[in-house]
């Protein structure tokens, strides 16, 4: 993660916006909260997962397909 000031921020946007392509930046604010920049398709894969995740009963059921697939597909290989 890259922790960049908020005026460094307003004068490098550019290069702010290429260092997003491949981390999340953390913007410091001397007065208020930090703000985080991260890519638009991380921030949409965040919130179908907690969308998925919403309910007790959407996550039993993730994690029920989850020990499932692991269960068929997994197999333990002989060790000699």
């Amino acid at each position: 993660m890259y922790s960049l000031s908020a005026n460094y921020l307003a004068g490098h946007v550019d290069e702010v916006l290429e260092l997003a392509d491949s981390d999340e930046i953390l913007v410091t604010l001397d007065s208020s909260d930090n703000l985080m920049i991260l890519k638009e398709s991380t921030w949409r894969a965040m919130q179908d997962i907690v969308h998925l995740f919403a309910t007790s009963v959407n996550a039993e059921r993730l994690q029920q397909s989850l020990q499932q697939v692991r269960a068929d597909y997994l197999v333990e290989a002989a060790v000699e």
